[in-house]
């Protein structure tokens, strides 16, 4: 008789947004390069763009701490911060500001001679802008992007999700689900919480026929 399936709680499990846990691989090292350069930045703006999931907010908190950065949240305004301050300013092009506070903040940075690090999916040249100063700034910054991963870096991303779950996954089945699982970071996010939460529904070991089954479970 199977026993039945527990009810998997909801654990968090916190990133570490330490610049030391932060795979390199080749698709994301010139982007790495690029933002610990710091502070010898062209323009002293750097923009860090990339797919959802992939790696943006564990590089750019990484830099902020070294930095001492202040945060550049949808309710600062540039009034609050400080002269000669560094600013990471995540998903700059979400946060709903009007262009007339991007061309202050963009301006307030250039005075003091700061440094700004920007998160968006697009470049900053690609956003719809209408004011003229303010597109012309844009076309300005330095760009890191962050491309879909290679096999190398799905490889280390899970095992490194794995090992902050403390949950031990032979070889074997790892090397079975990378060549079969989407090429994408939120892929490889999705996959590894859905195969703890079905390991300890079911209160199994990780095998290769249960990595198949959360597979199977992700394409449908």
């Amino acid at each position: 008789m199977k026993p039945a399936s527990q009810i998997p709680l909801d654990l968090s499990h916190a990133p570490s947004f330490e610049m030391a846990d932060f795979i390199v691989s080749s698709s994301n090292e010139a982007a790495c390069s690029l933002v610990q350069s710091w502070p010898e930045w062209p323009g002293h703006v750097v923009a860090l763009i990339g797919p959802e999931a992939s790696g943006k907010s564990h590089l750019a908190h990484a830099w902020a701490k070294e930095a001492g950065a202040a945060v550049f949240g949808a309710d600062t305004d540039v009034s609050m911060l400080q002269p000669g301050q560094a600013v990471l300013a995540e998903d700059l092009d979400e946060q709903g500001r009007s262009e007339q506070d991007l061309f202050h903040l963009f301006n307030w940075i250039k005075e003091i001679s700061g440094s700004l690090l920007i998160t968006s999916k697009t470049p900053p040249n690609r956003w719809v802008i209408d004011l003229p100063d303010l597109r012309s700034r844009l076309t300005t910054v330095a760009v890191g992007e962050i491309y879909q991963p290679d096999d190398e870096l799905l490889m280390v991303l899970m095992v490194k999700l794995f090992s902050d779950r403390q949950l031990q996954v032979d070889m074997t089945v790892l090397n079975y689900v990378l060549p079969r699982i989407e090429r994408s970071f939120s892929a490889v996010y999705d996959f590894v919480a859905r195969l703890d939460a079905a390991a300890l529904a079911d209160k199994r070991k990780i095998s290769r026929a249960l990595a198949k089954s959360c597979l199977v479970k992700a394409a449908t």
